[in-house]
């Protein structure tokens, strides 16, 4: 055979064996996404919960947080999907610097939490304020009319007090949302009479001991997340990818390019 031909085809099959590990490590792939920050808003993570869900290239996921906490809505509303999807596919939650009140809630319906080892955990509880600044307005010589439909309209208003009706109805409801996430919490984890107690009491926790106390899996980082998370999907060749990526860019990060 031509000496030519020959160093042809064994380019040709060099080039098809890089094209063919390419598309099967694209069709594998970890995908993180990161909450970092107060949670104040849900729909940016639930998008990216969906894509993991529908797409079938993500074969597991690892959802890091680094936040105090936020919106107790905007929290339980991920924590809906974080379950959703870790029904399905392989979700490690791995704790960063800080991961407290509404964001330990998500991390536990993880399948496993990972922490670092001074991470600032627990913090859970509930919280609703009602700013009243009459005084303020009396002060700057400030008149407000107000003309609403109900009195429901003018619900949480800076211009007056609330009434003892109102105070009633907000303890009834920062009661109930705290009754759900210390409920759900405990069935995520397991957890004993006795711990449970201490949490809700809304003390703070070093990682090392919310692993001794059962909140969290063990202590480790990002590197430790991705070799369970491979392990759990069954991965020998992957690629790890960010939420935020497209397509071609996930695609670039399989053929080594980026």
């Amino acid at each position: 055979m031509n000496r030519k031909i020959a160093v042809s085809l064994i380019l040709i099959v060099l080039v098809a064996g890089w094209i063919g590990f390419s598309v099967y490590r694209y069709t594998n792939q970890i995908v993180v996404i990161n909450i970092v920050g107060p949670i104040y808003d849900f729909q940016k993570t639930v998008s990216e919960l969906n894509d993991a869900f529908y797409n079938p290239n993500v074969k597991a996921v690892i959802l890091y947080l680094n936040t105090p906490g936020g919106i107790a809505y905007s929290c339980i509303e991920i924590a809906e999907y974080v379950k959703i999807v870790g029904e399905v596919k392989p979700l490690i939650a791995v704790m960063g610097s800080e991961c407290a009140s509404g964001g330990y809630y998500i991390a536990s319906f993880a399948k496993k939490i990972i922490t670092y080892n001074n991470t600032i955990t627990g913090s859970i509880g509930v919280l609703a304020v009602w700013v009243d600044l009459t005084k303020y307005y009396e002060k700057q010589g400030i008149k407000v009319w107000v003309w609403s439909t109900s009195k429901e309209k003018e619900f949480g208003a800076p211009w007056r007090s609330p009434t003892e009706e109102e105070k009633a109805a907000i303890q009834d409801e920062v009661n109930k949302i705290f009754e759900k996430i210390v409920r759900d919490i405990k069935e995520n984890r397991n957890l004993s009479s006795e711990v449970l107690e201490e949490l809700k009491s809304g003390k703070v926790f070093y990682g090392w001991e919310a692993v001794k106390l059962g909140l969290a899996d063990e202590v480790g980082d990002m590197k430790k997340a991705l070799d369970e998370a491979s392990t759990m999907a069954g991965l020998t060749f992957h690629i790890v990818v960010s939420s935020t990526m497209n397509p071609k860019q996930r695609f670039l990060r399989a053929i080594g390019l980026i």
